[in-house]
Parts: structure tokens; C-alpha cells; sequence
């Protein structure tokens, strides 16, 4: 008996211990803003004034001066959709960083014919260490480069189906787009300039692409001019600035905080700490009732 209670007591502190190191323990998920390690993107919160939010819904209802920053790697719902299409229609911004995520479903449902390639954009010359980091050094004189001189890129695509006067930057003339995955150029393959950003005017709003959503993690965001990119990205709103979190790709921590943040709200309710109270008397009184069982058996006998 004193064994199953021990280990009765045993097992809940070690669940309650775990479930607090969980809590406390930082994000590790690819772009989220609560993430400190190299493919987080807390740093870009020191740079410029961003508010996360975990539902597209969370938009203003009046854009007008607000951004919204999006990293499309989860399928967009076609409520998610109207509301992109609602929040740049009535004058808001939206910066698209996509590579091989569901970028082009937003473009494709708000009627642009540019689309992000989906094939690795490498430069064997103008790189930074090497050829899946390329350097841009085409620039041109626009409020979101304005201040920038090159800017390094890693594992991105480009964009396809751009007019000339909607590029905001190209690739070098030595990159290739990588359509067969050799890392080699093939005479069938397409060659640089290529463009990386672009912008685009639609109803009342606009809309910047960048085909690297890398460009924005803590690993990459201070290498040569991206912090001028990040920054200016900022100063294209008079208003708010958002950062969206729900269609990055969630990890199991991920889910065990969501779950642990649920159990929070349910402890912090009356009637979930009457629950709580009525538990944890109950472990308390099983060493008991098992104590009076075995007594009753006994005097029986």
C-alpha cells in the first residue's frame, strides 16, 4: 500500500514538473515571434513595432495604415482568403514572404498573375559562403529599399510572371532557378536577373512579395542590409503593424503549450479550481478508503 501511494505521488510531481519546464521552455518553431534560437524571429521585434496575433480575424476592420506581415505555410481557409482580400481592398498592406508554402493560393484568389516559382534560387558567384545564400544587389529606388544596398538570402525562390515595373529587386546575373534539384545550371533552366521582391497596387491596398520568408529569422535578419529591409517594411504604415502566427508550421511543443495554456484558463476558472480541490482531496483520501477496505475484508474473515 505504501508503495502504490508513493508512486501515486511520485507520478504527479513529475507531471507537474514536466508540465512546468514545458511552459517555460522557448519556442523552437520555424518564424514564430516568441522563438530566441536561430530560426526564430523575436530579433525583428527589437527593430520594429509588431504585434503577433494568432488569427487572421484579429485584423482591424478598418485597414487603412495597417501591415500585416505573412508567412504562408499552412492552406488558407476561403474565410481566410475573403479577409485577405477585404484588408488590402480597403487600404491595407500586406507583406507576403512565401517560398514553398500556399503563397500563390492567396495571389491566385486576389487575381494577380505573379506567382512564387517554387524552385531553389542559386547564384555560384555573387553568394554568401555558398550558392543557397545569394547576395541581391539589383535594388531599385522604392520606400521598402530605399535603404538597402544587398541583402542575402537562404534557400529561396523567385518570382514568375512580374512586369518589369512592379520589381523591386533581382537575383545577379550568375543565379539560375534550380528546376531539377541537381545543383547544376541546365541550358533549360532559367537564368538571372530574377526577381525576389516586387510590389504590387490592388483597390486601396498593396501588396509586397518577397520570395524568402528566411530573410526574417534571427540567423538572417541582420546580415548586411535585410535589418534596412525589415525596417523600412515597418515604416510603410502610419498605423499598426501585424505579424501573423496561424499558418506557420506547429511542432508538438507547440501543441503541449496550447494544451497547457488551455488547462491554465480551465485552473483559473471557480468552477476548474473547485475541480481542482475536489482532485486533489480525492488522492488524498485513497490511501484511506484502501486503508478501511482492507479492514472491513479483515473483520469479515
Amino acid at each position: 500500500m505504501e508503495l502504490r501511494k508513493f508512486s501515486v505521488i511520485f507520478t504527479t510531481v513529475m507531471v507537474i514538473i514536466l508540465a512546468v519546464v514545458i511552459w517555460f521552455f522557448p519556442s523552437n518553431e520555424d518564424f514564430r515571434v516568441e522563438n530566441p534560437f536561430w530560426n526564430g524571429t523575436e530579433d525583428i521585434t527589437t527593430l520594429i513595432p509588431a504585434s503577433p496575433i494568432a488569427s487572421l480575424s484579429e485584423l482591424p476592420p478598418s485597414p487603412q495604415g495597417s501591415t500585416l506581415i505573412l508567412i504562408p505555410y499552412l492552406e488558407f481557409t476561403p474565410a481566410e482568403l475573403e479577409t485577405l482580400n477585404s484588408f488590402v481592398g480597403q487600404g491595407g498592406s500586406l507583406i507576403l514572404a512565401d517560398d514553398y508554402g500556399f503563397g500563390n493560393q492567396i495571389l491566385e484568389y486576389l487575381g494577380l498573375e505573379v506567382r512564387f516559382s517554387g524552385h531553389i534560387l542559386l547564384d555560384p558567384l555573387f553568394s554568401h559562403k555558398n550558392q543557397w545564400l545569394p547576395r541581391i544587389h539589383h535594388l531599385t529606388s522604392n520606400s521598402v529599399t530605399s535603404t538597402a544596398q544587398s541583402l542575402v538570402l537562404n534557400y529561396a525562390t523567385c518570382l514568375v510572371n512580374v512586369e518589369d515595373g512592379n520589381i523591386l529587386a533581382q537575383s545577379s546575373s550568375f543565379s539560375f532557378l534550380d528546376m531539377n534539384d541537381n545543383e547544376v545550371w541546365d541550358e533549360d533552366e532559367p537564368t538571372g536577373p530574377l526577381p525576389v521582391i516586387s510590389k504590387h497596387n490592388l483597390d486601396d491596398g498593396q501588396i509586397i512579395l518577397i520570395a524568402d520568408p528566411s530573410i526574417l529569422i534571427n540567423s538572417m535578419e541582420a546580415m548586411e542590409s535585410n535589418p534596412s529591409l525589415i525596417e523600412n517594411m515597418a515604416d510603410i504604415t502610419t498605423s499598426r503593424l501585424f505579424i501573423d502566427q496561424s499558418h506557420l508550421p506547429p511542432s508538438n511543443l507547440h501543441y503541449t503549450k496550447n494544451l497547457l495554456a488551455y488547462l491554465h484558463g480551465f485552473l483559473v476558472a471557480p468552477w476548474g479550481t473547485v475541480g481542482v480541490v475536489i482532485l486533489v482531496l480525492a488522492i488524498t483520501l485513497i490511501p484511506i478508503w484502501y486503508k478501511k477496505g482492507g479492514k472491513n475484508d479483515y473483520s469479515t474473515e
